[in-house]
């Protein structure tokens, strides 16, 4: 069994979001957090294309998991959610390096 190494990070994502969804108090940033990584995982399993094709996927939802992620991080002190936020954030981090390295 092989396992693509570039459906890690999304699936990493969603993880991610979906334990912030079950710890949190506050459900709206983590629920905007789920359908940001959701909606990368199906875009790399190629479920459906970006539909804004003069704006970048990954600057949109990257910024998306950065923001919910340093977002949820600040307002928390739960463990788990720390984890999880933090996570979100380098990985949309990621994301936005990414897309603006391509923009250029």
């Amino acid at each position: 069994m092989k396992i693509d190494t570039g459906i890690l990070l999304p699936v990493t994502g969603v993880v991610a979001s979906i334990l912030l969804l079950l710890a949190g108090r506050k459900r709206i940033l983590e629920l905007i957090a789920l359908i940001a990584s959701g909606v990368w995982l199906a875009l790399t399993l190629r479920v459906f294309s970006w539909p804004l094709k003069s704006v970048n996927s990954g600057l949109v939802i990257g910024g998306t998991l950065l923001v919910t992620g340093v977002a949820v991080y600040l307002k928390t002190s739960n463990k788990r959610e720390v984890t999880a936020s933090t996570v979100l954030a380098i990985l949309g981090g990621i994301l936005v390096v990414g897309a603006l390295g391509t923009l250029g």
